[in-house]
């Protein structure tokens, strides 16, 4: 009987001696965790911050690259806001043939910097007053290549160069500088494309005065599936039918 109570004082004594050593050891680990919480959180804040930091970096760089193409057509009336109503009618198609918001983001900055490498084209070609020589004409074909050398570094622009290094292929595989056709032409160069042509044609030029906006339309249709893409031709049009301020055939259209 004696040995009986002895055997559950001895347990009892277990017990509760395993219950402290359980509750010390409890808040030890409680406190161990909320100290890798904290460290978590920290590690955490800190790559949030150095991802926020990144990222303004690249937007400083981008905005940095766009004032370079700005002060580039600045040079030229014929051409000066070029780029910005590239951009412009560019989110207009996109927005149109619904491109998830990443997408967008790529779009809306290749196509502000679409003609960076236009910097590295002679000024007499880039500002010459009537048409191209065939060797001239060559060198101003050298400009999408140019700037993929010159964005080439910056790999946060990695998903934007193909969009620049391609905006003057064909559909038809007749462009430049590959001779890429139909869906081997990224679509946001294909957007892009479609967007410059129309800035092309309805501008003023040194030797041709522009389209209007009724005969652009009817050209930018008669290129579909050849030089242009169909459906971003199809988009844009529906865009500036839905959009239209003025009626359809002024020659302000859109450039004012």
């Amino acid at each position: 009987m004696y040995l009986h109570h002895l055997f559950y004082d001895i347990l009892g004594g277990i017990s509760i001696g395993g219950m402290i050593f359980g509750s010390l050891y409890y808040r030890r680990v409680q406190k161990q965790t909320k100290k890798q919480n904290y460290q978590l959180n920290t590690i955490e804040q800190l790559y949030n911050e150095v991802q926020i930091a990144s990222s303004t970096i690249d937007r400083n760089v981008i905005e940095s690259i766009g004032a370079l193409v700005q002060a580039l057509e600045a040079r030229d009336s014929y051409t000066k806001g070029h780029s910005d109503r590239v951009n412009k009618y560019s989110m207009a198609i996109g927005k149109y043939l619904g491109l998830p918001q990443r997408e967008l983001d790529i779009l809306h900055d290749a196509s502000l910097l679409h003609d960076i490498g236009k910097i590295g084209v002679y000024d007499r070609i880039l500002l010459k007053p009537s048409g191209l020589t065939k060797e001239e004409f060559e060198l101003m074909q050298s400009h999408p290549d140019l700037a993929a050398t010159i964005l080439s570094s910056l790999t946060f622009l990695k998903e934007h160069i193909p969009l620049i290094q391609h905006h003057h292929e064909r559909q038809d595989g007749s462009g430049y500088p590959l001779g890429l056709k139909g869906d081997q032409i990224p679509l946001g160069a294909r957007i892009i494309q479609v967007a410059d042509t129309w800035d092309a044609m309805t501008s003023d030029r040194p030797y041709r005065r522009r389209m209007s906006t009724e005969i652009a339309i009817k050209e930018l249709q008669k290129s579909s599936g050849t030089q242009l893409d169909g459906q971003c031709v199809e988009a844009f049009v529906s865009w500036i039918v839905d959009s239209r301020a003025v009626p359809i055939s002024s020659e302000s259209f859109l450039n004012n």
